[in-house]
């Protein structure tokens, strides 16, 4: 008999040689993940099952490390819930606003940031009174130009504009992005022509006003000289002219706001081949409007083609996030504001916010996060990103993300983000670690403000939200203030590693803003890769050494320590100290090692009857799992030739019926069904090889050889189907979709063991008569019946078994046909029903003669006796077709299988 698996890994030298060959694997594993992670392939499932670890990690070593003290000068100014109980429903008149930002600004504050975006005007009921009047004949042409001066003079966006102009300097205006919807990276080239249709929207000037900039160094930007930039703007101004007209025709009611989001949309849909169809403009003009412009010795391109290759060749893909279109605020309060920046969230694929984008852009212009803009605004500090390329991603990535003095140009820090420009957050604790300033408080009149916020209770060692008073002054003065909503109903509720879908989307960028100004940075151990491997290999080793001289409980007590030991040197020497480093790696290996070498031992030493009930219990009944250990050496686990019948079953129609249940009814009806059903093969000492969705897979005849296998298969199908008709019944009074099955059977030789991969087996068969048995049960559905078997089954039964043949049949891949019967009952028939069978029978072996004529007279007659039989129904048409089309003389009467 073969060797067991455990006894090989014995001559390889037991525990030892499993728990090396473990640790090189995870040293493998760790290596092969550090390079997918360079290159930028995240969608592999080792990348994306260590990246999720490693980012729940994170989550728990936050927890774990618990809230801190934030920056005493950062606050949110919060729509709140007191805030909408005393000023109404938001939103409010923009005269609040312009009240709150002209409040903050004299009480001292630094910088006020909007979460918010203003990107309709506010309606001015003054201004469509005079509109009313005027047209109902009420007022005259004066009276209503006087009375539209009086509402712009009091026009809210009007105040708001003027306070935002006034305050310019310490406000941070919020805009939102629009994503793309393809999320795969543009090739270079696309960028170029999102750029240039990027400058033709109100949108360009608006970010183009900006007096604080994301300076940006691409030494890898290729760009066409001013003689093509021209040409190319014009084609873009053309081209968006043409589709604005267009959707016109189409669209002669359409808004403005519906025309502009098409053209822009369809304008960056066709950057894809703006470059390519250019050509048609560029190749009668080339040498006219562009060679003779240029130095030869600079641009030796002889053709369009030719500059345009090169031009690809040097484009490479830009990794940082790109941004299809902008919701802005309306042009009177955007050009109000000299800074702005947009508050969009990055989301993990969990949907945890662990990051904030720091920078995104459109096209070749790159805008900062409301974070960013706001750290920038209060230091007066610039950004300089700097692209390179990454060899091992193929694309440009943030190579330096660099903050600069606004006077003296100079670099005074760096501020560790991805290649994408993302920040690790490393966040302070829950809601409330920044003071929460209601909207309505601000606009008090009282000296002392309330604020809510976590304060540290030396008694109870807790973080306890409280209601504090402070002094207006004291409390706004140099503050960093972030203006959003938190009422129930009207903010985002975000999910953190603190707080599940109850974190106000507004504190994850304080915490951001908080992480630059103090500098508190989560950052990446730029030698994790080598010193991980490194300690991977080395603590494996230890370990395995370890285990194999210890016993079960020593063995624990080490792999305890030795976690203990990894989770202190992270969390005390890295992750304190701002370091991040993928835990997971060392914790998995310990835990790996321990489990595999405890179940190796216990494995080992567990034999016999132990791994045969473990084996059969859930193939077989009770009983046959006794007889089995009753004397192991009836059966051979290693697999064997045995002769057996095999039975397959499935439900028809199952997938319509499963469109009609919701997946929890479904589950409740296939349990239901499948209970009787194994119950049924049980009995007849059958053995349940597999569930297939609906369908049932079983053999009769192993690992217990039977004699009458083939009896006890028939009698478990015609079983079956009495227990399907009751079953059919109970649906109909419960409401439930009617179900239906087919049954197949055939006998003969299979291999017969335990089969599957080294680490997971099951004892099933295989071969060619596995194979007939699940074309018969598929063929049920083109002849009308329920249960077929074989002629190698019939055989065996047709002494006890009432049975009718319904043709030949080739199957698929084989030359020898095969005959098929309707299994119909066991023993004697009634007299009617024998009658039929009689009548069918006859007609049958006319129709084999080729006698069509007489075989459809007395198909029609057995017809008559059961008008629901389907297969004289077949027959009958078969003979129509026949004698109107005579088969030739090579006619066999064998029905060819196309299908498995």
């Amino acid at each position: 008999m073969e060797k067991k698996w455990w006894q090989r890994f014995k001559v390889l030298g037991s525990p030892l040689a499993l728990g090396i060959y473990l640790t090189f694997t995870f040293v493998w594993l760790s290596f092969s993940y550090y390079t997918s992670k360079d290159q930028g392939t995240q969608s592999s499932l080792l990348v994306q099952i260590i990246r999720r670890a490693h980012e729940i990690s994170i989550d728990y070593r936050l927890l774990a490390r618990g809230p801190k003290k934030p920056h005493a000068n950062v606050a949110l100014l919060t729509v709140d819930a007191q805030a909408v109980e005393t000023l109404g429903r938001w939103p409010w008149p923009r005269t609040l606003i312009a009240q709150s930002i002209q409040r903050a600004v004299d009480g001292g504050a630094k910088v006020l940031g909007f979460d918010i975006v203003f990107a309709e005007a506010q309606r001015n009921e003054l201004l469509s009174s005079a509109a009313d009047l005027y047209e109902k004949g009420i007022i005259s042409e004066d009276q209503k130009s006087k009375l539209i001066e009086m509402a712009n003079i009091s026009d809210a966006d009007t105040k708001l504009a003027q306070t935002m102009e006034k305050n310019r300097r310490h406000l941070v205006g919020g805009t939102f992005y629009q994503f793309s919807e393809d999320q795969n990276l543009p090739p270079g080239e696309v960028d170029y022509c999102m750029d240039l249709v990027f400058r033709t929207t109100p949108e360009f000037e608006l970010w183009d006003q900006e007096e604080i900039l994301v300076s940006v160094q691409d030494p890898l930007q290729a760009t066409p000289p001013f003689a093509m930039s021209e040409i190319f703007a014009q084609i873009i101004r053309a081209k968006k002219d043409a589709i604005r007209n267009q959707y016109l025709e189409s669209n002669p009611g359409a808004d403005e706001h519906s025309i502009k989001n098409f053209t822009h949309l369809e304008m960056i849909r066709n950057c894809s081949h703006f470059l390519d169809d250019a050509e048609e403009i560029f190749n009668p003009i080339w040498e006219s409007h562009v060679l003779s412009q240029m130095n030869p010795a600079e641009f030796s391109y002889p053709t369009y083609r030719d500059w345009l290759n090169e031009f690809r060749r040097k484009s490479p893909p830009n990794g940082v996030p790109i941004v299809e279109g902008w919701d802005m605020n309306i042009p009177k309060l955007q050009n109000a504001m000299a800074h702005n920046s947009y508050f969009n969230a990055h989301q993990d694929s969990d949907g945890t916010i662990r990051s904030s984008s720091l920078i995104s852009r459109t096209g070749l212009f790159y805008f900062p996060s409301l974070a960013l803009k706001s750290y920038l605004v209060g230091m007066d500090r610039n950004a300089a990103i700097t692209l390179g390329f990454n060899p091992a991603t193929g694309r440009k990535e943030i190579t330096k993300f660099e903050i600069t003095d606004n006077n003296t140009g100079e670099v005074v820090e760096s501020i560790p983000t991805d290649g994408q420009g993302r920040l690790q957050i490393n966040y302070y604790g829950p809601q409330k670690m920044f003071p929460h300033l209601s909207f309505a408080e601000l606009l008090s009149d009282s000296d002392t403000l309330k604020v809510q916020q976590r304060l540290f209770n030396p008694k109870t060692q807790e973080w306890e939200e409280k209601d504090v008073k402070v002094n207006r002054k004291e409390f706004l003065k140099d503050k960093y203030l972030l203006l959003g909503a938190t009422a129930t109903g009207i903010f985002d509720l975000r999910v953190t590693p603190f707080e599940k879908k109850t974190y106000p989307g507004l504190e994850t960028h304080a915490n951001a803003l908080a992480n630059m100004l103090e500098k508190n940075y989560l950052k990446p151990w730029e030698d994790e890769r080598s010193q991980m491997i490194v300690f991977l290999l080395v603590l494996g080793i230890f370990h395995t050494l370890v285990l194999t001289q210890m016993g079960a409980l020593g063995g624990m007590i080490m792999t305890v320590v030795l976690l203990s030991g990894v989770v202190g040197l992270d969390k005390f020497v890295l992750f304190d100290n701002g370091f991040v480093v993928t835990v997971v790696w060392p914790v998995l290996l310990l835990l790996t090692i321990y489990l595999c070498l405890t179940t190796y031992r216990y494995l080992t030493e567990e034999r016999g009857k132990k791994e045969l009930r473990q084996t059969f219990q859930k193939y077989v009944s009770p009983s046959i799992v006794e007889e089995i250990l009753s004397d192991p050496k009836n059966i051979e686990l290693g697999g064997k030739k045995m002769d057996l019948t095999v039975f397959f079953s499935d439900v028809r129609g199952f997938t319509t019926i499963s469109e009609k249940l919701d997946p929890h009814a479904l589950s409740e009806l296939l349990n239901e069904y499948l209970t009787p059903m194994t119950e049924i093969v049980f009995k007849n000492q059958g053995t349940l090889d597999k569930y297939m969705g609906d369908a049932v897979m079983a053999f009769f005849g192993a690992p217990i050889p039977i004699e009458k296998h083939a009896h006890f298969a028939c009698r478990a199908a015609l079983e079956s189907l009495d227990k399907l008709f009751e079953l059919q019944k109970e649906f109909e009074a419960r409401g439930l979709p009617l179900i239906d099955i087919g049954i197949g059977l055939n006998s003969g030789e299979v291999s017969a063991g335990n089969m599957g991969s080294k680490t997971v087996r099951s004892y099933t068969v295989m071969g060619d008569a596995v194979n007939l048995a699940s074309r018969l049960e598929g063929i049920n559905k083109q002849y009308g019946t329920r249960i077929v078997i074989s002629e190698f089954t019939h055989s065996r039964v047709k002494e006890v078994f009432a049975c009718r043949e319904i043709d030949w049949v080739r199957v698929k891949g084989k030359t020898k046909p095969v005959k098929i019967y309707e299994l119909i009952k066991e023993g004697a028939l009634a007299k009617e029903d024998q009658t039929h069978l009689d009548t069918y029978n006859q007609a049958y072996s006319l129709y084999r003669s080729q006698n069509f004529v007489d075989a459809q007279e007395l198909f029609s007659k057995a017809l008559d006796m059961k008008p629901d039989d389907q297969v004289s129904q077949m027959f009958l048409s078969r003979c129509s077709n026949y004698i109107s089309e005579p088969p030739g003389e090579d006619w066999d009467g064998v029905f060819e299988m196309k299908t498995k």
